[in-house]
């Protein structure tokens, strides 16, 4: 297996940029509640800032304050109006489709939502079928379904779902079109996926009646205040330097301020079912999110079989454990995880062409990849196919290997971890 070429001499201690997942939906929220509410913790990230740009045109006053923080005056769901032009998410997958649900069930909007090339080559037919059985009205205007989106806003339907996939961005684009149209919704899942829309509801008084462990009801009347939306750091954006933790040698790395909500701390399972050592400090709540100090101590990791029952929860940290694994006694494996094919980039092809490029022999299946223990890596330019998890995950093995890679392209990073590479060279 590889060796790192890091050494750490003192602990490194590392804040990571507001919860992006979060930072959307406070937007989202803040906008449906009437008057004033504030956001700290804010990721000023590309894609966050641009659901915001979006929710701007469409009536809501969004203050800068400095250091993430905003002020937010908004006339409420039903003060919301349609915009000049469409709305552009940028590559915020989350952000467009949280927000087409949001739009479909509020009958004074007309508008098209769109975005980059990359998020133009996202499926979104996973929630156009189901706001349009709820009795939206939203359609592909390039007939893939794809975007751009149309929207024309109506009262929807009270609705019950059981979804294909575990998917928090479907399930929760459902939740904020009930909400709009103050409709119930009836809704089930295989899996567990994020349930961070959950939480804020619960956190703005709202409620949801839990059935089962996978199936609630949520019913009308939805009344929400204005309120302080305190934003923990990104769990995502914290595993790159986890897993630089773990794999240097040395001294620990303290990553502060991160949110551990349940359905998003698989990557902390997964990496101790590897031999890491992850401690937990100052355990706390924000916003209904639970929030602590990550410990990372240098540990002998070795391969492991990740359950299908964690795949929801580590979708997006997936690139990072393939970088884990370049450092693993016996290698890495990765099933079940065929959701990857549909995130910024087809992370499967990604992640496999860039390690086949290193001199790395990858098998390659519909639903992950493996690789046996590894030995050497030889240099090469990283094509990062316009995904910036693709991009930080191959400088994190830049800088444990001490390779010297390149890259087409890194500007993506700033789509979700400002300062990333900033961090990066304090180590």
């Amino acid at each position: 297996m590889l060796s790192s070429k890091l050494t750490l001499s003192s602990s490194h201690s590392v804040s990571v940029p507001g919860d992006k997942s979060i930072s959307h939906r406070s937007v989202l929220f803040s906008s449906l509640a009437q008057g004033k509410s504030e956001i700290h913790g804010f990721l000023e990230g590309e894609d966050p800032l641009n659901t915001m740009k979006c929710f701007g045109k469409l009536g809501v006053s969004f203050t800068n304050l400095g250091k993430g923080s905003y002020s937010v005056n908004s006339p409420g769901k039903k003060g919301l109006t349609s915009p000049k032009g469409e709305l552009d998410f940028g590559n915020a997958g989350t952000g467009i489709r949280l927000s087409a649900g949001l739009l479909c069930g509020l009958p004074q909007i007309q508008v098209v939502v769109n975005g980059d090339a990359s998020l133009q080559k996202r499926p979104m037919a996973r929630i156009i079928d189901p706001l349009t059985a709820m009795g939206g009205e939203i359609r592909s205007l390039s007939g893939d379904g794809r975007a751009p989106l149309e929207i024309k806003g109506k009262q929807l339907q009270d609705y019950k779902f059981k979804s294909p996939i575990a998917s928090a961005q479907v399930k929760s684009a459902l939740m904020l079109a009930a909400l709009s149209s103050e409709i119930a919704l009836d809704y089930e899942e295989d899996e567990l996926s994020r349930d961070h829309t959950e939480n804020m509801i619960r956190f703005l008084g709202g409620s949801i009646t839990q059935i089962t462990p996978l199936r609630f009801q949520m019913k009308p009347p939805y009344r929400f205040e204005g309120g302080s939306f305190k934003v923990p750091g990104d769990i995502s954006s914290a595993s790159f330097y986890i897993v630089l933790g773990l794999c240097a040698k040395g001294e620990p790395t303290i990553i502060r301020n991160v949110g551990l909500n349940p359905s998003r701390v698989g990557i902390i399972t997964v990496l101790r079912n590897m031999g890491g050592r992850i401690e937990i400090a100052d355990p706390r709540k924000e916003c209904g999110e639970d929030i602590g100090d990550l410990v990372v101590y240098p540990s002998a990791l070795r391969k492991t079989e990740i359950p299908a029952s964690l795949i929801p929860s580590i979708i997006d940290e997936i690139p990072i454990l393939a970088i884990a694994g370049l450092f693993s006694e016996g290698g890495f494996s990765i099933r079940n995880a065929k959701e990857l094919r549909a995130k910024e980039s087809d992370r499967i092809t990604s992640v496999i062409t860039n390690l086949q490029k290193l001199g790395v022999v990858v098998r390659e299946f519909e639903d992950g990849y493996e690789f046996d223990e590894i030995g050497f890596l030889t240099s090469a330019k990283i094509e990062t196919y316009m995904d910036h998890r693709i991009a930080m995950s191959f400088a994190i093995l830049a800088k444990l290997s001490g390779l010297s890679l390149s890259f087409d392209d890194t500007s993506w990073v700033d789509t979700s971890f400002p300062g990333f590479f900033e961090i990066l060279k304090t180590f």
